[in-house]
């Protein structure tokens, strides 16, 4: 059925990167999708003994929770509320290549099929992973997905825009997952002087973008100079994308 909602979570030398904003992001999933257990503060523990119980704490790493109804007969109808959750928790090293947040990447727009709550982060990605495949198929690293003629966001990441030294990024809507590198970033903007637009994007404003980037837990900021074949900006990453960058970084350290 779909049902369950997941979070990855970024390890920084052993720091879990915006802990409390992930548990709280499964804690609106959970509620959303009517779990029993609503508060799943317990995984904090859990994520940080998995980094150290794996020796994880000296490298890149990530940790993938998962938490299901629990198991219970196939039916449409939801299960008693006795039956307990399932949950779900793994570690991995990360494995980094920077130089496509050195170059930049190309994407593609694909139209957006998905259902009307892609606010909550759950496990129910067909729609995401075919759109992925599609980018890969076409040479590209992501697909940005575009619904009624408007920018919602990336297979697995949120999109943002840069204009007449803007930064430019569609509201938060059911449409749209509410990233925690997103939240970060634009913290990072407000903390420097640098001015944000929470506004809808139409699909032909994203090509006379000055500079494009998408953004995410193993992405972080990685800018955008090729879309469908079509040079964004000047086809290098600009200058704001490396400011946030720069800042996102140091801000990793001191998390």
């Amino acid at each position: 059925m779909a049902d369950g909602i997941y979070e990855v979570i970024r390890s920084y030398d052993g720091h879990l990167f915006q802990l409390q904003q992930h548990i709280e992001r499964l804690n609106y999933g959970a509620k959303a999708l009517r779990f029993r257990q609503t508060s799943l503060e317990e995984f904090i523990d859990v994520a940080e003994s998995l980094i150290e119980m794996n020796h994880l704490k000296q490298c890149p790493a990530t940790v993938y929770l998962q938490i299901t109804r629990g198991v219970a007969p196939r039916s449409h109808k939801l299960p008693s509320s006795e039956t307990p959750l399932t949950m779900y928790a793994i570690p991995k090293q990360l494995i980094i290549d920077n130089s496509e947040q050195e170059k930049g990447i190309s994407a593609i727009t694909v139209t957006d099929q998905r259902w009307e709550r892609c606010d909550i982060k759950s496990i129910s990605l067909l729609l995401n992973s075919l759109a992925h495949q599609q980018a890969i198929d076409a040479n590209a690293k992501e697909s940005i997905f575009i619904r009624n003629g408007f920018l919602t966001e990336g297979s697995h990441t949120n999109v943002l825009m840069v204009k007449d030294n803007t930064i430019i990024t569609p509201p938060i809507t059911n449409h749209i997952l509410d990233g925690i590198t997103r939240k970060v970033v634009l913290q990072i903007c407000k903390n420097c002087g640098i001015d944000i637009c929470l506004s809808p994007i139409p699909e032909n404003e994203l090509f006379s973008a000055d500079e494009l980037m998408i953004v995410g837990t193993t992405v972080e900021i990685t800018p955008v100079v090729q879309l469908n074949n079509q040079t964004i900006g000047n086809g290098f990453p600009g200058r704001f994308t490396r400011q946030l960058q720069k800042s996102f970084g140091d801000l990793t350290i001191k998390d």
